[in-house]
């Protein structure tokens, strides 16, 4: 009787152990990729040049508001004869239903060589000033003020190169 309780005990902690690692072995794990450890600036998302095309985020702000943040690749043929970087990307931030803000920056060399083509819709509202710099050869900046229905508000959207990313902050 004591060795047929004693059996069943490590049979049970035996079952229990085997349990815990099969439920713990398929949970989902989330894949970190770190090529140059690099801090990432909070409420940012990184686009992937190496990957490039386009690449869409569905992000929340710090008040819980839903943004769409989209980084695309305008085609050029000679991709492959060219550095991965090179070339002209497109930097878009909407708020459904509400305004999109967008902005174009050349890549040369891994560095921002300009920014252009700001563009602007405030769906609820009207824009009261914008501007767009680069400011430096790694970050450019889309400042935004706007008013929306009677309520004074701050967009502001800037794309950071750094390690064959684009980083952009939202």
């Amino acid at each position: 009787m004591l060795l047929n309780n004693v059996w069943r005990n490590s049979f049970e902690k035996n079952f229990f152990l085997l349990g815990c690692f099969a439920f713990f072995s398929f949970i989902a794990t989330t894949k970190v990729h770190a090529e140059g450890n690099f801090p990432l600036p909070e409420n940012s998302v990184v686009y992937d040049m190496k990957q490039g095309g386009i690449q869409q985020f569905e992000v929340e702000g710090d008040l819980g508001e839903a943004y769409i943040i989209k980084v695309e690749e305008e085609s050029h043929f000679l991709r492959a004869a060219s550095s991965v970087s090179n070339g002209t990307y497109k930097v878009t931030k909407e708020r459904s239903l509400q305004w999109k803000v967008s902005y174009k920056i050349d890549v040369k060399g891994n560095a921002i060589t300009r920014a252009h083509s700001p563009s602007i819709t405030n769906y609820l509202g009207s824009v009261r000033n914008s501007s767009l710099k680069v400011d430096n050869t790694k970050q450019a900046t889309y400042y935004i003020n706007m008013t929306i229905l009677t309520l004074n508000s701050s967009v502001n959207v800037r794309a950071k190169l750094q390690n064959n990313s684009i980083i952009v902050t939202y």
